[in-house]
């Protein structure tokens, strides 16, 4: 029976524990001050732009209120410009990829380009070489075709 107790009462306390953790406003006393009246002048004018009251007339658990919405409104708005951030950094890098591949393509493109000029200026230097042996070669036959005519006709 005493152990149903004792695990009754450690269950109830650490419940109880739990909820004293969640209500804890602390760090807001910290950053703001015992009674939270030493807010920034940004969130004092934001205070009584939102609900037309002056800071100083307000009660602790207004100001709790409002600080604690604040928090959690910065909290979620740094939260997502860090996933905007994430996402601009993917578009970016993709980006940066599609770049490179086209950059790639492009210097693909030209390799080929100069293998193929390379291989027309190969060719047209062979054909060169062929006129010039036939011109010579044909250069030849007339000197000899001349020397045979001369030589007949002697």
């Amino acid at each position: 029976m005493i152990k149903y107790l004792l695990s009754f009462l450690f269950v109830f306390l650490m419940l109880s524990s739990f909820s004293f953790a969640k209500d804890d406003d602390s760090k807001l006393q910290k950053e703001f001050g015992a009674d939270l009246s030493h807010a920034p002048f940004f969130l004092r004018f934001a205070f009584s732009k939102e609900f037309n009251k002056d800071w100083k007339k307000t009660d602790y658990l207004e100001r709790k209120a409002f600080l604690t919405d604040y928090e959690k409104n910065l909290a979620a708005e740094q939260e997502k410009e860090k996933v905007e951030a994430k996402a601009e950094a993917i578009k970016e890098k993709e980006l940066l990829l599609t770049k490179k591949e086209a950059l790639a393509k492009e210097k693909e493109k030209l390799r080929v380009q100069k293998e193929e000029e390379r291989a027309e200026a190969s060719a047209e230097k062979e054909r060169q070489k062929e006129f010039n042996e036939a011109k010579a070669e044909q250069h030849k036959e007339l000197q000899q075709m001349e020397q045979q005519s001369t030589q007949i006709g002697r």
